[in-house]
């Protein structure tokens, strides 16, 4: 990315704006500080998830779930 401004750290304040509409929030004035305290504490939660080594081969797709019957197999 050269010529790219570099990448921001989590804001969550910024994320809270944007995804509490989208998910038909209402955060009021009281609930703000406490919302925003875990939604960085869920971010690092995440971060740590993100920065474990994973061996690529060990990984296995879930099946997909169909509702309805099972389907016949031959």
């Amino acid at each position: 990315m050269s010529g790219a401004e570099p990448k921001a750290g989590f804001d969550a304040a910024r994320h809270c704006d944007a995804i509490a509409p989208v998910l038909g929030l209402t955060i009021t004035d009281a609930q703000r500080p406490v919302v925003l305290q875990f939604l960085a504490i869920a971010h690092g939660m995440a971060e740590v998830v993100r920065s474990a080594p994973i061996d690529e081969a060990s990984l296995e797709l879930a099946p997909v779930f169909r509702p309805g019957p099972p389907e016949a197999t031959a």
